[in-house]
């Protein structure tokens, strides 16, 4: 990751900005399976790498601090990946793609993105942020080169490409990626760039509980200062004690299975740093209203949360656990 001193000077000087590329709209543009997989968990796209350019005019030839990435999706479910990892870096003006992948990444390329068993929640025709763990400062000046790799990878009915951008991509290798790949002109995926702007998104699974259920994040609301993001649980054990665990970093070694603990099938997301107690209704819900301090400083921090329900008959823990949220905190 970058210096964190790199950060904190262009978060005093850049604002929040949005960039769509080549547009805004995420609902428009044919699917393609490619990079994400196809909703098949085998085959030639069960395995997908590919490499795009991003301009710096795409990206307002303003330096900034790259905080989230998002795709527009064709389907609503869960895009899972056995590995899923982002990649970025700064080019030359005007830099061509090659058809071999190493070419066009430096020693310096940034890894803002690297998970084993991910599983990234998609609503059809919505920009969906895939969920990056590290920032990327972007210079104003530079192309931005774009590497994803996604290994045993499913996705629901693929994602809206563009018919004017280029990319070099391999997929349904064995083994060791591809040194190179095939380079087309106009089918690289619509992309969404986010410089400090507060997002929120839902990632991984919950395991079920004793009522056959696991339970579940319900997200609303946008982090930005002063404001509420409902960070709500459902689907928990009827009039129960569930905590809501708050944290930061969620990269190595996380997910962690807390099978090891005696709770097979739950996971832990990220590291925490707060717990907060809550109880369920008669249905299992439980409501929990975040409130985003208004301390300009946290523009830029990124804070994840997770939910731990008892339940006594379910495990020898007694506890299942829920998906997790991603809150970028920003403008």
């Amino acid at each position: 990751m970058r210096k964190l001193v790199s950060l904190v000077l262009f978060v005093g000087v850049a604002s929040a900005q949005t960039y769509s590329i080549p547009d805004n709209l995420a609902n428009a543009g044919t699917c393609n399976v490619i990079p994400f997989g196809s909703t098949a968990a085998s085959g030639s796209f069960y395995t997908c790498l590919t490499q795009q350019i991003v301009t710096a005019a795409d990206l307002g030839n303003t330096p900034g601090v790259i905080t989230g990435l998002a795709f527009a999706a064709c389907g609503t479910g869960k895009s899972r990946f056995t590995q899923l990892q982002v990649v970025m870096d700064l080019l030359p003006p005007n830099t061509a793609l090659s058809n071999t992948f190493a070419s066009n990444l430096t020693p310096a390329a940034v890894t803002v993105l690297d998970s084993n068993n991910y599983a990234w929640h998609t609503t059809a025709n919505q920009w969906m942020e895939i969920g990056l763990q590290n920032y990327f400062v972007f210079d104003g000046v530079s192309d931005v080169v774009v590497q994803i790799l996604a290994n045993q990878s499913t996705s629901p009915a693929g994602f809206h490409r563009s018919t004017t951008r280029p990319r070099v991509y391999a997929t349904g290798w064995t083994g060791t990626p591809p040194a190179t790949g095939t380079l087309s002109t106009t089918t690289a995926q619509k992309m969404e760039f986010s410089l400090l702007m507060a997002r929120a998104s839902t990632y991984g699974d919950g395991c079920v509980g004793s009522n056959s259920l696991a339970p579940a994040m319900a997200l609303a609301g946008t982090p930005q200062l002063g404001q509420i993001v409902n960070l709500d649980l459902t689907r928990a054990p009827a009039n129960s004690a569930a905590f809501l665990v708050m944290g930061f970093g969620n990269g190595f070694p996380f997910p962690f299975d807390l099978g090891v603990y005696g709770m097979p099938g739950c996971l832990q997301y990220f590291s925490p740093a707060a717990t907060l107690l809550s109880f369920t209704d008669a249905s299992g819900n439980a409501p929990y209203p975040f409130v985003v301090p208004n301390t300009p400083g946290l523009e830029g921090v990124l804070l994840y949360g997770q939910w731990a329900c008892l339940d006594a008959p379910v495990n020898a823990v007694g506890i299942t656990t829920s998906d997790y949220a991603r809150l970028m905190i920003g403008n």
